[in-house]
């Protein structure tokens, strides 16, 4: 089962947004070099970190989850997941290391009730939660999260 991620709109807005201002700092800045291959070192930073981590589709099948970006797939194996559920993240959540809405959500939160977890969503409606049975937990996010949730958690019956 494959199911691509859909951006919210607050994360769209906001990857335009900082995309544009990076490369017009860039453009107006090509007089004073250094600034500007500081501008141009900070947008390829940025541009290339979302490359490898932003999420882009989740696929599933008998053996692994994977997590797809554009330079970059991660894989659970199905054996070590203990269940799957669907999961919204809330405002309090608090990124500790990653993207909060560039490029959709990705890296890794805190959560008051469910605590540390790795995120790999585009929009917070989208999610369900992965638990791991050594105690990790994934905060993935597709087009379809209830299927894939009832897809997972029959896999892992198995």
């Amino acid at each position: 089962m494959k199911s691509r991620v859909i951006y919210s709109t607050f994360s769209t807005v906001l990857t335009i947004i900082l995309d544009a201002v990076l490369v017009f700092a860039c453009c107006a800045s090509v007089g004073e070099k250094p600034l500007f291959f500081i501008l141009l070192a900070c947008l390829l930073i940025v541009l290339i970190s979302a490359l490898f981590y932003a999420p882009c589709a989740i696929k599933a099948d008998s053996r692994y989850i994977v997590m797809s970006s554009i330079l970059k797939s991660r894989r659970i194996l199905m054996s070590h997941i203990a269940g799957a559920e669907l999961f919204q993240p809330t405002l309090g959540a608090v990124r500790v290391f990653g993207s909060g809405g560039y490029m959709g959500y990705w890296g890794i939160f805190r959560e008051g009730d469910i605590g540390r977890y790795q995120a790999f969503y585009g929009k917070a409606s989208d999610c369900f939660l992965i638990r791991m049975k050594n105690g990790d937990k994934y905060l993935l996010g597709c087009e379809n999260p209830s299927a894939m949730v009832d897809y997972i958690n029959s896999q892992i019956d198995n």
